[in-house]
C-alpha cells in the first residue's frame, strides 16, 4: 500500500466538481445513509464559481420535479419564471407554431431560473448536509481504480479519499476523463451564443420565443417583468460585432432580426458570447469512475436542453444507486454502473440529434428549404398530438421516468 492510500480517507462516494450537477446529485444521495465528499476546485465561494455565473437556465418541468424531490424548489420558485407558451417562427417566412402548456396537462412548459439564485440553494443546503462533506479547494491529481475502491489523489494530501464510486461532474473543464481511458466525440460549430438580458415595452405574458434568423436561431425566455433571456447563435464574427455594438444600434439589429410580436426592445444588459459545442463520451464509465452532466456530454443550447440532461443524468444514476445499496450490489461495480450507462446512452443521444437536427434544418439556406420550413411549421401548427408528442420529450416527459424525475423521494417510505 502506498504513502497516498494509507492516509486517504475512506468514503461511499466521492463527487469531483461541485457545480450545479454535482451539487444536485450529492443532495440527491444525502437520504441514503452513505458517507458523500463533494471535491471542487474552486474555492468555497459563491461569486467565484463559474456555474452561478449571471446567466440563465431554462428548467424543464421534470428538472422542477427533481429539485421538488431534493427538497429546493421552494428556495429558487420565487426567482423562478415560468412559461406558459413558445411562439416558433422562421424569418421571413409566413410558417409558425404555438406550444402551449395545456397540451401537456402542466403548470408550465418550463422554468427560467438565474444561475446564481440556483448556486446558492445548492451550497447553501450542502453547507448544512451532516452526512456530505465540501472541500473546497480540492484539486484533483489523479483517480486509480482497483477491485474495491477507486483512490482519488488531490493536491491537498489532506482531502486524499479512496471510495466505493467516483462520479465525474466538473464539466469537462479537467483532463481527469482523458487520464482514466474515458474518450470523447467532438464536435465543434462555428457559431458562438451571445446572451444578454433584454427588456421590452410590454408583459410576455409568460411566452418564449425561437426564431430561426438569417444568422442563426434566436431564443428569448421570460425572466421577469418585461424582461427576456436573449440566447442567440450567431458566426463568430458577427457575434464579436454585435456584443460590441452601442445598445441602441444592438437593439435595432435585434428588433429588425425579430420583429415585434414581443413589443418594442427598450433596453440591454451585458452581453457575453460563449462557444457552442457537441460532446459524446464513447463510454461514460471507466473502472469505479462514472462521469455525468456536461462531463459526458454536451449539447447545442437551441433547444434549451443542457443542464436537463445533466439533472437526468443525476436522477437517473441516483436511482441506480440506491436500487443497488437495497439489493447489496457493489455501488462502483460495473455491472451497476453499466446498466446506468447503457440507459442514459439512448437518451443521450436521442437529444443530441435533436438539437443537433434542428441547427441544420433551420441553419441553412439552402434553395428551397425555407419554404419546406415554413410549410412544416405552419403544418405542425395544426397537429397537437404531434405537438403534444413534441413538448412531453423537450419537457423531459417521455419514457419510464426515474422516482426523483416524479417529484418522488428516492426511496418510497
Amino acid at each position: 500500500m502506498s504513502g497516498a492510500d494509507a492516509v486517504a480517507h475512506a468514503t461511499d462516494v466521492v463527487i469531483i466538481g461541485g457545480g450545479l450537477v454535482g451539487a444536485s446529485l450529492a443532495l440527491a444521495l444525502e437520504p441514503l445513509e452513505l458517507s458523500i465528499d463533494v471535491l471542487e476546485s474552486i474555492p468555497f465561494n459563491h461569486d467565484a464559481q463559474p456555474s452561478f455565473d449571471e446567466r440563465t437556465i431554462a428548467l424543464t418541468w421534470s428538472s422542477r420535479r427533481v429539485f421538488e424531490a431534493i427538497g429546493i424548489w421552494s428556495e429558487i420558485a420565487t426567482d423562478a419564471c415560468p412559461i406558459h407558451s413558445i411562439h416558433v417562427s422562421d424569418q421571413g417566412h409566413f410558417g409558425c407554431t404555438h406550444l402551449d402548456r395545456s397540451l401537456i396537462n402542466t403548470d408550465a412548459l418550463g422554468y427560467v431560473v438565474p444561475s446564481r439564485t440556483l448556486g446558492h440553494a445548492l451550497l447553501n443546503r450542502l453547507q448544512d448536509s451532516i452526512p456530505i462533506r465540501y472541500h473546497a479547494p480540492a484539486v484533483v491529481a489523479s483517480l486509480q481504480s482497483d477491485r474495491e475502491f477507486v483512490n482519488v489523489q488531490v493536491d491537498n494530501a489532506s482531502h486524499d479519499r479512496k471510495a466505493r464510486l467516483a462520479v465525474l461532474a466538473d464539466g469537462g473543464r479537467s483532463a481527469l476523463g482523458q487520464q482514466i481511458g474515458i474518450c470523447r466525440l467532438e464536435k465543434s460549430y462555428p457559431e458562438v451564443v451571445l446572451v444578454a438580458m433584454v427588456a421590452t415595452d410590454q408583459d410576455h405574458q409568460h411566452r418564449a420565443y425561437e426564431r430561426f434568423t438569417q444568422h442563426g436561431p434566436l431564443a428569448l425566455l421570460p425572466a421577469g417583468p418585461q424582461r427576456f433571456a436573449l440566447a442567440w447563435t450567431l458566426p463568430k464574427t458577427t457575434a464579436k460585432a454585435y456584443a460590441e455594438l452601442p445598445n441602441e444600434e444592438f437593439l435595432s439589429r435585434l428588433q429588425m432580426s425579430f420583429g415585434e410580436r414581443a413589443g418594442v426592445f427598450c433596453n440591454v444588459g451585458e452581453r457575453n458570447t460563449y462557444a457552442v459545442g457537441l460532446t459524446e463520451l464513447y463510454q461514460p464509465v471507466s473502472g469505479r469512475v462514472v462521469a455525468i452532466g456536461n462531463a459526458a456530454h454536451i449539447v447545442h443550447p437551441v433547444a434549451g436542453q443542457g443542464f436537463n440532461l445533466g439533472l437526468r443524468d443525476v436522477a437517473e444514476l441516483a436511482e441506480n444507486i440506491v436500487n443497488a445499496t437495497e439489493h447489496h450490489q457493489d455501488l462502483g461495480s460495473m455491472a451497476v454502473l453499466s446498466r446506468y450507462a447503457d440507459h442514459r446512452r439512448v437518451q443521450t443521444r436521442r437529444v443530441q440529434h435533436f438539437t443537433d437536427g434542428l441547427l441544420r434544418i433551420f441553419s441553412n439556406d439552402y434553395p428551397g428549404l425555407n419554404l419546406l420550413r415554413s410549410a412544416g411549421l405552419q403544418t405542425l401548427d395544426m397537429m397537437p398530438g404531434v405537438k403534444r408528442h413534441l413538448l412531453r420529450r423537450t419537457a423531459g416527459l417521455r419514457g419510464p421516468l426515474p422516482r426523483l424525475a416524479r417529484g418522488l423521494p428516492l426511496r418510497p417510505n
